[in-house]
């Protein structure tokens, strides 16, 4: 377990902007990893809202796997969401059950999931998808 900081910056570009952190990285197919879309931020259907904040487990439990089989369950709205366009601060905690998401200085997590696995080591690494850019800032690891 542990936690890590980082300020992204992902940019408002619906469907091509996916900016997070991977974690416990076994190889380039096995990983567990919290990304946000920077570009549902600001978008006024509820359904597009529900999509600001990810956790997913690669291989088995994808984005998409997840959003059929478990609505809801591993991704989030971010309230008092950041501009879109510009750098936001996430911490991610990480302990051997669970994975919580703070945006900012949020007291409460704008996402807390039960981890989809019990791999407790690995390498971490900075994340986009689907040929994403995306920059990174201030990476604290603790």
């Amino acid at each position: 377990g542990g936690t890590i900081e980082v300020e992204l910056l992902g940019e408002n570009n619906p469907g091509r902007s996916f900016i997070g952190v991977a974690f416990h990285i076994q190889d380039d197919e096995t990983f567990e990893a919290v990304y946000f879309r920077p570009f549902n931020f600001v978008a006024t259907e509820q359904i597009r809202r529900d999509h600001m904040v990810q956790y997913i487990h690669h291989p088995e439990y994808t984005w998409s796997k997840l959003r059929e089989e478990r609505t809801g369950q591993f991704e989030n709205e971010i309230p008092s969401a950041p501009d879109p366009g510009d750098w936001f601060k996430a911490t991610i905690v990480v302990s051997q059950k669970h994975v919580e998401v703070y945006v900012e200085d949020s007291s409460e997590p704008v996402l807390k999931v039960e981890r989809l696995s019990s791999i407790n080591r690995g390498k971490i690494g900075l994340w986009v998808g689907n040929g994403s850019s995306g920059r990174f800032r201030n990476l604290v690891l603790e």
